[in-house]
């Protein structure tokens, strides 16, 4: 079961399957594949928020060039 439209009522954990399945505890702490692989290549990963270019440094100096 999922909520319409995959859109889920604000600070509810369990009105759906995914909701509950994303709020478990062992599938939060749970690394991704390119996590992992970059932590054994000694690279630093640094996720940053969708939808927020003034904080992406790269998409500044891009504008800034334009």
């Amino acid at each position: 079961a999922q909520c319409k439209e995959f859109k889920c009522a604000p600070c509810s954990t369990n009105c759906c399957c995914c909701c509950i399945l994303y709020n478990q505890f062992d599938f939060i702490n749970v690394k991704s594949l390119l996590e992992i692989t970059c932590k054994r290549r000694g690279f630093r990963l640094l996720f940053l928020l969708k939808f927020h270019c003034e904080l992406n440094f790269i998409e500044q100096c891009w504008g800034y060039a334009k």
